[in-house]
């Protein structure tokens, strides 16, 4: 079990490598209940994507698929991201809705596991160059903050 444990760490980070080299945006995100992850973008078409979201501590790596629904002439979009947390055997889908301002987007989103209502998590994008910084809070109590370099 031990070396299944390194072995799937060890192809982790070379598939973490290999998507780096192809992906659109990287970023670092840093939350104050001690957890920090690695996040690797791919923008497939332009109603969402995939990423990598790797925790920096190396319990958990997780697989997401980003759909987003926008209607005509609003700034509002229904983002559909459905996540697979690869040591847990587990997905999760997490709903966000965002509200595209000029210079920033506000989102809200609820997280749902396969067997619980999970945390609710507020947040604001400001894009800035080619940057992308977030701050946000969620219902642990905890207070996230990130930031994204577009490629």
């Amino acid at each position: 079990m031990y070396i299944m444990k390194h072995l799937l760490i060890l192809f982790n980070l070379v598939f973490l490598a290999i998507i780096g080299c192809h992906s659109q945006k990287i970023g670092y995100e840093l939350r104050t209940n001690n957890k920090s992850y690695l996040t690797i973008s791919h923008k497939i078409h332009n109603k969402g994507g995939l990423e990598l979201r790797h925790k920096t501590d190396l319990g958990e790596n997780r697989f997401t698929y980003r759909h987003n629904f926008k209607l005509r002439e609003s700034p509002m979009i229904f983002s559909v991201p459905l996540h697979y947390k690869v040591e847990k055997n587990e997905p999760t889908w997490e709903p966000r809705f965002i509200y595209k301002f000029e210079k920033f987007k506000f989102w809200v989103q609820q997280e749902f596991w396969f067997d619980e209502i999970y945390n609710l998590a507020i947040a604001t994008d400001i894009p800035y160059k080619n940057y992308v910084y977030r701050v946000g809070w969620d219902t642990s109590n905890t207070i996230r903050f990130r930031i994204s370099i577009k490629i």
